[in-house]
């Protein structure tokens, strides 16, 4: 999960463009951060290292320019949140500087070896085993070749340490003498960067716009060397060269940019309509396609963690209740303990924003391994999940920098929709309720009902507790709002069916307890409308979000009616509530607590 980023140039580049990456990439971890580069001296370069936990501060002092340089944004997972736990780590001699995402299952044993053989560590992380392998690896391949600056001496030392260690893993390793950089993965996603000013390795494709032109991402089986000259690849298991297909970044400044929004959650909230009409203009044929593969297949699976498996289960009522065809949704974490009826003749779909989802990424390798066909709706084309899949369709949402899941939420539900029309042999009609759906959504998004929002914001703003109630297509829509409030305001918030109130969940209501209501004009309106006078009269105050009023609301927040695709309406009042509530209550909408965007680790 956490943010990495090096670069490597035949001239001298500010280091600062290590911090703005490292900004780019905070998304997937704030708890601390680091950089370290070369400084030249009369008497022999060294390596500087500044680290620090906490947030990347918004003013640093000047930095130099250096020709080579990396740094970590951290997630922490063993070790506190400390200066001396924050990356980068050093080995004993101070020439060579690592940072990691990942975890290193086994560093107990590896750590206790280092030690006996006088290692000394400076932190409690298990990353810094990696720094310590590697200088072991390479003095014993310096040895054994009696030649101290061979490139290849430096890929064979990685290849041996990382052979040493278990996990999912991706590091990169800076090596002062020689003035190279190594990049090395298991799973734990890496892009490499060509530009004109040097070679770049990032955890995300993001930190290299305005640096590279073209990209490619790292596999598995694979070592590549960085060097001034420009990148090479081996093969992780034997050494040999390898020739990569690079490709363009079409990635520009403005996708990344905050556009002119004070945050960028708000900002791709505001986005959805137009990612929906991206859709419809760009994936209509993918969609199609997808529908011809769940027709063969005999069983589908949707699987998804967080949103994305909220995305998954009401994919399964859309499919219901327009194909009129059985999916299964199921958590992502919790499949590989359900993938024993999967045969050959199984389709499961993997649906993820950033395709490294780890979990994703297990379910997908557990489907692949007895056989079964993988699609997957996934926003980063070059992605994990997009590699293992034998059919993808990009989201097409563009990048999506807050850590809080908005417009993928919506891209997901909205390729579900149609695909699940094109089963039905009504095409026309998904595609006519998708534009209706884009209408609601900027309906939504306008300022009258953004008046109406921040109002129940104010009077939220203190709450301790918030319930959420749908029934049948918003009962997902319950749980991801419940979700989306909890994520950013810290509110505990829970999301449940309505007809679940008198089994149980009612007992938690006071008076006072806030209750968002979704009804829309549907079969579930009379039932959810009784749910909530129920939840009234014991003096619960109830926002209904509704195409039409209704004595049992409080606050009436309306939106359009647009038939089956009111989940990608309904929703959007409620990602705009989580935002402004936390606005309110002095919070980063964009870096909650104890999340970050892509979990890489278990």
């Amino acid at each position: 999960m956490c943010g990495i980023f090096g670069f490597v140039s035949r001239r001298e580049l500010p280091v600062a463009l290590v911090v703005d990456a490292l900004r780019t990439l905070e998304y997937r971890g704030y708890d601390s951060w680091g950089i370290a580069y070369e400084v030249p001296e009369s008497v022999g370069t060294y390596l500087a290292v500044f680290k620090q936990a906490g947030r990347l501060p918004p003013k640093l002092p000047p930095l130099p320019t250096s020709p080579i340089a990396l740094g970590h944004t951290r997630w922490a997972t063993h070790g506190g949140v400390t200066d001396e736990n924050a990356h980068p780590h050093l080995d004993c001699t101070a020439t060579l500087a690592i940072v990691h995402n990942g975890i290193i299952e086994n560093y107990r044993p590896l750590r206790e070896t280092l030690e006996r053989t006088g290692h000394h560590f400076r932190s409690d992380t298990d990353s810094e085993i990696f720094a310590h392998l590697l200088e072991d690896s390479l003095e014993r391949a310096m040895t054994e070749s009696r030649l101290s600056e061979s490139p290849d001496l430096l890929v064979e030392a990685v290849r041996q340490a990382f052979a040493q260690i278990r996990g999912l893993n991706a590091f990169i390793v800076l090596h002062l003498p020689s003035r190279q950089l190594v990049a090395v993965k298991s799973t734990s996603p890496l892009v490499l960067g060509i530009g004109t000013d040097g070679v770049f390795v990032s955890s995300d494709a993001v930190a290299l716009v305005g640096h590279a032109d073209r990209i490619y991402y790292l596999r598995d089986d694979e070592v590549a060397l960085l060097s001034p000259d420009g990148p090479r690849l081996f093969d992780r298991c034997t050494g040999e060269p390898r020739q990569p297909q690079w490709e363009l970044l079409t990635l520009r400044p403005a996708d990344t940019s905050l556009g002119g929004f004070p945050h960028y959650l708000i900002k791709e909230i505001h986005e959805q309509p137009r990612v929906i009409k991206r859709i419809l203009r760009e994936r209509l044929e993918d969609a199609r396609q997808l529908a011809e593969l769940i027709q063969r297949s005999y069983g589908t699976f949707f699987v998804g963690c967080g949103t994305a498996g909220y995305a998954a289960l009401c994919g399964s009522y859309l499919f219901s209740r327009i194909a009129r065809r059985h999916v299964n949704a199921v958590i992502a974490s919790e499949f590989k303990y359900q993938e024993h009826f999967l045969t050959d003749r199984s389709l499961v779909i993997a649906l993820t924003q950033s395709g490294e989802t780890v979990d994703v990424i297990e379910a997908v390798q557990a489907a692949k391994r007895r056989g079964a066909t993988v699609a997957a709706l996934v926003n980063v084309t070059g992605s994990t999940v997009a590699r293992l899949a034998d059919f993808t369709v990009p989201l097409s949402a563009g990048p999506e920098q807050s850590v809080l899941s908005t417009k993928a939420y919506t891209a997901k539900l909205a390729i579900l929709l149609l695909v699940a029309h094109i089963l039905n042999g009504s095409e026309h009609v998904g595609i006519d309720v998708l534009w209706r759906a884009i209408d609601g959504m900027e309906q939504a998004l306008a300022p009258a009902t953004l008046d109406r929002i921040r109002a129940v914001a104010e009077h939220l703003v203190d709450a301790e507790h918030c319930y959420v109630i749908g029934r049948g297509l918003s009962y997902p829509t319950a749980l991801e709002a419940a979700l989306k409030i909890k994520e950013v305001t810290y509110i505990h918030a829970e999301g449940f069916a309505g007809g679940e109130l008198k089994h149980g969940v009612i007992a938690l209501i006071q008076d006072g307890s806030p209750c968002l209501v979704f009804s829309p004009l549907d079969e579930t309106r009379p039932d959810i409308l009784s749910g909530a006078m129920e939840v009234r009269s014991r003096g619960g105050w109830i926002i209904g979000i509704s195409p039409e009023p209704d004595e049992a609301f409080h606050v009436h927040i309306p939106i359009a009616d647009v038939g089956d695709a009111s989940p990608l309406v309904t929703i959007v009042p409620a990602q705009l509530l989580a935002y402004e509530l936390a606005v309110r209550r002095g919070l980063d909408p964009d870096k909650p607590r104890n999340l970050a965007k892509s979990v890489t680790v278990k």
